[in-house]
């Protein structure tokens, strides 16, 4: 489909009577991500649906771009709710699920200044059970 057919449907699918019918919610069942589900009616879906579209034919000029998902339909006591989508150019093997993380200069000072804290305390201790045994002793 082109992006004006696109852009069409996504009018047919949005109208006011659908927006005040419809209902979509995200929930979790049990304990884990893996037991997720939506609940939903079919009005629901398609402004869903016509959000998720709108953010496909959207033109951005970076690899990455943000797409916000308002269309104020999701259950409030929902576990959890889709605020945004994060568009990525290319194939699925060329995106990455979460970027690799490259440690900074902050990050290794922070793990030395939590080292020396420790060694810090754990010297303080031995030199109070020290001053403690030769006081009892």
């Amino acid at each position: 489909m082109t992006d004006d057919e696109i852009r069409k449907f996504i009018n047919d699918l949005r109208d006011k009577q659908k927006f005040d019918e419809a209902y979509i919610g995200f929930f979790q069942f049990g304990g884990g991500s893996e037991e997720s589900f939506i609940k939903a009616n079919r009005q629901g879906l398609e402004m869903h649906a016509a959000e998720l579209l709108e953010a496909a034919v959207t033109k951005y000029n970076d690899k990455s771009k943000s797409y916000g998902l308002d269309e104020g339909i999701q259950d409030i006591e929902g576990d959890f709710s889709f605020q945004y989508v994060d568009l990525k150019e290319g194939k699925r093997g060329e995106i990455k699920p979460s970027p690799d993380y490259k440690e900074t200069w902050t990050d290794k000072v922070f793990l030395i200044g939590c080292i020396a804290v420790i060694l810090i305390f754990l010297s303080i201790g031995v030199i109070g059970l020290i001053t403690i045994a030769k006081w009892i002793l």
